[in-house]
C-alpha cells in the first residue's frame, strides 16, 4: 500500500478531485478498492485520520460508487482536504 499513498499523496497536492482519486484506486492492480482500504490509504498518504473519513466514505456504496450528487462529494472532499492545511 506504501506505494499507492505515495501516489495519492502526490495527487491530493495537485487538487485531484475525489471522485478522480477513487477512479485511479480503482484502476490500480496492486490496489483492492474497499471503503476500508480507501480509508486506510488517505490516512497513510496525507494523514486523516478514519474518523474524518467516514463522512466522506458515507457518501458512497460499498463499491464505492457516489451516492450522492457528485457536487456534494466534491464539496466535502474539498472541506476534508482543506482543513488539513
Amino acid at each position: 500500500m506504501e506505494a499507492v499513498a505515495v501516489e495519492v499523496r502526490k495527487s491530493i497536492l495537485e487538487g485531484c478531485s475525489i471522485i478522480d482519486l477513487v477512479e485511479f484506486l480503482r484502476s490500480t492492480e496492486s490496489f483492492k478498492l474497499t471503503p476500508l482500504n480507501f480509508m486506510r490509504v488517505l490516512n497513510e498518504a496525507v494523514g486523516i485520520q478514519m474518523l474524518e473519513s467516514r463522512e466522506l466514505i458515507s457518501m458512497f456504496d460499498s463499491e464505492m460508487s457516489p451516492i450522492v450528487s457528485t457536487a456534494e462529494v466534491e464539496l466535502q472532499w474539498r472541506s476534508t482536504i482543506d482543513a488539513r492545511r
